[in-house]
């Protein structure tokens, strides 16, 4: 066996090496794990995150036992997860309180600590694209984890208005309720008409046979339409928008924004 460390273009992999996770399901289509371990290691942490496909009902047991695991330093949440970590009995500091949804956790204690980190970096990547959200009127659809965080983001940036539809009945009127107490005009949406600021935050898209989250009758040319999801990178919904001259932003972006964010956070657990 060598006696030096694996180095894999320039990533460090030895054992000294701490163990960060991506939990969601599926998996396949995540693309956070090589870009968050170049950020780390180009800060000098030798730490990895790998994919983990985990199903709803094992993960509260598995976070239970990945502190058994000592270099498991911590997890990044992604789909359907982060709504369903929220709930569960660990800190949530201040957005993902607010949005009851979490997309990372890190040790803390006996337990975890809890974050999100997908409102600001969706707003980073409006901002980005040259989108000013004071003012504007937005068409939103799913109220899940990502809805949670793009909503209440969305809500303090001074969006004049948030409607939101989501399958489930209860889940859009629960977000609406809280939009509307933290003091942000919100209401229910169609998913048929216009607003200046079209969302996709449900998986619609991420199969070929996926219908539109939003229907075409509520795009038009010079709108800005954006989606969360990053595999395929453009969705057939972004291809449409595309199409009729509105501008698209693509769900990468608001991984890409979000990777110094989530360097910082973790940082704190593997120094």
């Amino acid at each position: 066996m060598p006696d030096t460390p694996l180095d894999w273009n320039g990533l460090k992999l030895d054992g000294s090496t701490a163990v960060l996770g991506i939990i969601g399901d599926p998996i396949a289509q995540v693309k956070a794990p090589l870009p968050l371990t170049q950020c780390l290691q180009r800060r000098g942490l030798n730490a990895v995150l790998v994919p983990l496909h985990v199903r709803a009902d094992d993960v509260a047991p598995l976070l239970h036992s990945l502190h058994a695991v000592r270099n498991l330093a911590g997890i990044v949440v992604t789909v359907p997860h982060k709504q369903q970590v929220a709930a569960l009995p660990i800190e949530l500091m201040r957005a993902a309180r607010e949005a009851r949804a979490v997309n990372v956790l890190r040790r803390h204690g006996q337990g975890w600590q809890g974050e999100l980190l997908d409102g600001a970096g969706f707003l980073a990547g409006l901002v980005r694209h040259g989108f000013e959200v004071r003012g504007r009127s937005v068409g939103l659809a799913g109220a899940g984890g990502a809805g949670n965080a793009i909503a209440f983001a969305l809500a303090a940036a001074g969006a004049a208005s948030i409607d939101i539809r989501d399958a489930e009945d209860a889940k859009r009127a629960d977000l609406v309720a809280r939009l509307r107490a933290s003091g942000c005009n919100a209401g229910a949406w169609d998913g048929e008409s216009p607003r200046d600021l079209l969302v996709n935050a449900t998986p619609a898209g991420m199969r070929a046979d996926d219908p539109l989250p939003i229907a075409p009758s509520a795009i038009r040319a010079g709108q800005t339409v954006a989606d969360v999801i990053m595999e395929p990178p453009t969705t057939a919904l972004l291809a449409l928008a595309e199409s009729m001259g509105a501008r698209i932003v693509h769900g990468r972006h608001m991984m890409d924004e979000q990777l110094e964010a989530m360097a910082d956070f973790f940082a704190e657990v593997l120094r």
